[in-house]
């Protein structure tokens, strides 16, 4: 899952179009599609996406009619106002700023790095929403992956409807290995 400069090439030269905006959806891709720019014959654009959460808010900028800098300026806008988060298990034994970490704990991850550190997948949802979510906010998405359940979708989804009424949360499955929730919050 981490593509190296040759496979985003060969990616890009197979678009049927001269403008291409790649969205690598993980800070340690942003360099390697960074180099396709000087590589490619045609008008490559990369907008620094670091997460799911950001590449959608940035699909949903996207103006078929305007130009390669138009729209690579208003996908990274829009990419940039998504607060992001991620919950996924821990694979070995750490240390983090949340506290020790030990293999198979549940960590919601923000940009920032390790926010919560919990025994069960919905405490560590509802913790990092608790983390991340602000009265500024409207909006929680929630995107299931692979280990994600009704029942804990149902618990983040009430624990948002206690602790943070303000906001409307929306649940997409999204499918994802690894991760069984992506927020976006908006």
């Amino acid at each position: 899952m981490n593509p190296a400069t040759a496979q985003i090439l060969d990616a890009v030269d197979a678009v049927p179009a001269d403008q291409v905006i790649v969205l690598p959806n993980n800070k340690n891709i942003v360099p390697v599609a960074e180099q396709v720019v000087e590589l490619s014959d045609k008008a490559v654009r990369v907008v620094p996406t670091t997460g799911i959460a950001e590449g959608f808010a940035a699909l949903l900028a996207y103006d078929p009619e305007a130009t390669v800098e138009e729209n690579a300026r208003s996908m990274a806008e829009a990419a940039a106002r998504v607060l992001s988060g991620e919950v996924t298990r821990a694979v070995r034994s750490s240390d983090s700023p949340a506290g020790p970490i030990a293999e198979g704990d549940w960590l919601g991850l923000s940009r920032s790095g390790v926010e919560v550190v919990a025994p069960t997948l919905a405490e560590a949802s509802c913790g990092l929403l608790g983390k991340l979510v602000s009265d500024d906010h409207e909006i929680v998405t929630l995107i299931e992956g692979e280990g994600a359940t009704a029942a804990d979708t149902r618990r983040v989804t009430e624990w948002l409807a206690e602790h943070c009424s303000h906001v409307s949360a929306e649940v997409h499955h999204g499918g994802q290995p690894l991760f069984p929730y992506l927020f976006s919050i908006e």
